[in-house]
């Protein structure tokens, strides 16, 4: 096949020209789609990983709280948790952060980013249900604790 025409001059035809047209625009497609989630895709990715974090982080600790207690007192953004032994753990929201207090005063950082909380009471159990949020990322679960009963 000849690149040459009639004139003597050197050229592709349509169908070529077209062709190469159509693999850059394929080329430029993937090219632009890689750039999106290389941008784009981990900062919600991240987020995701900060509110499951976050909510799993709180549900370990209440549930681990819950256990050992034998009563629930409603009050503040959640309320407290007491063993019967002299030891009660307090929940409460301070700005976005959950913190738990325990009867001798140390506070811990259970969970970031929380928009709200609320517990409820039966008398054996606890309902206590989280909304965290990071950037457009949001979840809210709640968590059942039953309490030590004798």
């Amino acid at each position: 096949m000849s690149r040459m025409r009639d004139g003597g001059e050197a050229g592709f035809t349509l169908t070529e020209l077209l062709v190469v047209l159509g693999l850059i625009a394929i080329l430029t497609g993937l090219l632009v789609t890689i750039f999106y989630q290389f941008w784009r895709i981990p900062r919600w990715g991240n987020a995701q990983m900060a509110v499951d974090s976050d909510l799993r982080n709180a549900g370990l600790w209440l549930i681990r709280d819950g256990n050992q207690s034998r009563a629930f007192v409603p009050g503040g953004a959640c309320g407290a948790f007491q063993t019967g032994h002299g030891e009660t753990y307090t929940y409460s929201l301070n700005g976005t952060v959950l913190e738990r207090t325990d009867s001798s005063g140390g506070t811990v950082a259970v969970a970031r980013h929380v928009q709200s909380v609320s517990c409820t009471t039966d008398g054996e159990r606890v309902l206590v249900t989280l909304e965290v949020a990071v950037g457009p990322v949001s979840a809210s679960t709640t968590y059942t604790v039953t309490m030590r009963v004798e």
